[in-house]
Protein backbone atom coordinates (compact mmCIF):
# COMPACT_ATOMS: atom_id res chain seq x y z
CA UNK A 1 0.00 0.00 0.00
CA UNK A 2 1.50 3.82 -0.68
CA UNK A 3 0.55 6.77 0.91
CA UNK A 4 -2.16 7.64 -1.47
CA UNK A 5 -4.01 4.56 -0.24
CA UNK A 6 -3.59 5.15 3.25
CA UNK A 7 -6.80 5.65 5.20
CA UNK A 8 -8.94 3.08 2.99
CA UNK A 9 -9.99 0.19 4.73
CA UNK A 10 -8.88 -3.28 3.53
CA UNK A 11 -12.20 -3.84 1.76
CA UNK A 12 -12.03 -0.76 -0.38
CA UNK A 13 -8.84 -1.58 -1.52
CA UNK A 14 -9.51 -4.99 -2.41
CA UNK A 15 -12.73 -3.36 -4.38
CA UNK A 16 -9.89 -0.75 -6.39
CA UNK A 17 -8.06 -3.49 -7.13
CA UNK A 18 -11.04 -5.93 -8.56
CA UNK A 19 -13.21 -2.92 -9.97
CA UNK A 20 -10.79 -0.25 -11.29
CA UNK A 21 -7.64 -2.75 -11.76
CA UNK A 22 -5.89 -0.34 -8.98
CA UNK A 23 -2.60 -1.75 -8.42
CA UNK A 24 -0.14 -0.49 -5.43
CA UNK A 25 2.74 -1.80 -7.20
CA UNK A 26 2.23 0.31 -9.96
CA UNK A 27 0.40 3.09 -8.92
CA UNK A 28 3.27 5.73 -9.15
CA UNK A 29 3.98 4.54 -12.52
CA UNK A 30 0.19 5.02 -13.67
CA UNK A 31 0.20 8.68 -12.48
CA UNK A 32 3.63 9.23 -14.37
CA UNK A 33 1.96 7.68 -17.47
CA UNK A 34 -0.77 9.97 -17.26
CA UNK A 35 1.67 13.27 -16.18
CA UNK A 36 3.53 12.27 -19.06
CA UNK A 37 0.88 13.14 -21.76
CA UNK A 38 0.58 16.61 -20.41
CA UNK A 39 3.25 17.73 -22.91
CA UNK A 40 0.84 16.99 -25.77
CA UNK A 41 -1.57 19.54 -24.93
CA UNK A 42 0.46 22.89 -24.18
CA UNK A 43 -3.02 24.99 -24.86
CA UNK A 44 -4.27 24.07 -21.44
CA UNK A 45 -2.64 25.50 -18.14
CA UNK A 46 -2.80 22.21 -16.26
CA UNK A 47 -2.84 23.52 -12.63
CA UNK A 48 -2.80 20.63 -10.53
CA UNK A 49 -0.18 17.91 -11.25
CA UNK A 50 0.42 15.98 -7.77
CA UNK A 51 -0.09 12.37 -7.36
CA UNK A 52 -3.10 12.64 -5.19
CA UNK A 53 -5.11 15.30 -7.87
CA UNK A 54 -3.94 12.74 -10.97
CA UNK A 55 -5.31 9.32 -9.32
CA UNK A 56 -8.62 11.26 -8.88
CA UNK A 57 -9.00 10.97 -12.55
CA UNK A 58 -7.34 7.32 -12.91
CA UNK A 59 -10.15 5.58 -10.75
CA UNK A 60 -12.72 7.94 -12.51
CA UNK A 61 -11.54 6.25 -15.43
CA UNK A 62 -10.48 2.54 -14.13
CA UNK A 63 -7.08 3.41 -14.76
CA UNK A 64 -7.21 3.86 -18.72
CA UNK A 65 -4.30 5.97 -18.90
CA UNK A 66 -5.57 8.10 -22.24
CA UNK A 67 -9.06 8.37 -20.85
CA UNK A 68 -7.76 9.46 -17.53
CA UNK A 69 -5.73 12.16 -19.40
CA UNK A 70 -8.38 13.19 -21.51
CA UNK A 71 -11.24 13.86 -18.50
CA UNK A 72 -8.10 15.91 -16.54
CA UNK A 73 -7.87 17.75 -19.95
CA UNK A 74 -11.22 18.27 -20.24
CA UNK A 75 -11.69 19.30 -17.10
CA UNK A 76 -8.82 22.18 -16.97
CA UNK A 77 -9.95 22.73 -20.60
CA UNK A 78 -13.30 23.84 -19.26
CA UNK A 79 -12.06 25.78 -16.14
CA UNK A 80 -10.11 27.81 -18.61
CA UNK A 81 -13.01 28.42 -20.95
CA UNK A 82 -15.01 29.37 -18.11
CA UNK A 83 -12.85 31.51 -15.80
CA UNK A 84 -15.46 34.24 -14.72
CA UNK A 85 -17.70 30.93 -13.25
CA UNK A 86 -15.00 29.66 -10.91
CA UNK A 87 -13.11 32.71 -9.68
CA UNK A 88 -14.66 33.23 -6.39
CA UNK A 89 -16.30 29.53 -5.80
CA UNK A 90 -15.77 28.49 -2.66
CA UNK A 91 -18.00 25.57 -0.51
CA UNK A 92 -18.12 27.79 2.47
CA UNK A 93 -20.00 30.53 0.50
CA UNK A 94 -23.87 30.66 1.68
CA UNK A 95 -25.15 30.18 -1.70
CA UNK A 96 -23.15 27.21 -2.62
CA UNK A 97 -24.35 25.72 0.43
CA UNK A 98 -28.01 26.40 -0.14
CA UNK A 99 -27.80 24.85 -3.36
CA UNK A 100 -26.79 22.00 -2.46
CA UNK A 101 -29.20 21.55 0.81
CA UNK A 102 -31.62 22.21 -2.18
CA UNK A 103 -30.82 19.17 -3.98
CA UNK A 104 -28.45 20.87 -6.61
CA UNK A 105 -26.25 18.71 -8.19
CA UNK A 106 -28.20 15.36 -7.46
CA UNK A 107 -27.27 11.94 -8.48
CA UNK A 108 -29.18 10.32 -10.93
CA UNK A 109 -30.07 6.45 -9.58
CA UNK A 110 -29.44 4.52 -12.52
CA UNK A 111 -25.27 4.06 -14.61
CA UNK A 112 -24.01 5.37 -17.68
CA UNK A 113 -23.51 2.74 -20.17
CA UNK A 114 -20.09 2.47 -19.27
CA UNK A 115 -21.05 2.00 -15.63
CA UNK A 116 -20.46 5.72 -14.35
CA UNK A 117 -22.60 7.77 -11.53
CA UNK A 118 -24.46 10.80 -13.51
CA UNK A 119 -24.38 13.92 -11.88
CA UNK A 120 -27.43 15.86 -12.50
CA UNK A 121 -28.15 19.99 -12.27
CA UNK A 122 -32.13 20.38 -11.09
CA UNK A 123 -32.40 23.81 -12.31
CA UNK A 124 -35.77 24.34 -11.06
CA UNK A 125 -34.97 24.32 -8.07
CA UNK A 126 -32.22 26.34 -7.60
CA UNK A 127 -33.04 29.94 -6.44
CA UNK A 128 -31.39 31.99 -8.97
CA UNK A 129 -30.89 34.78 -6.25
Amino acid sequence: MTHLQAGLSPETLEKAKVELKENSETLHQDIQEVRDMIITRPDIGFLRTDDAFILRFLRARKFNHFEAFRLLAQYFEYRQQNLDMFKNLKATDPGIKQALKDGFPGVLSNLDKYGRKILVLFAANWDQS
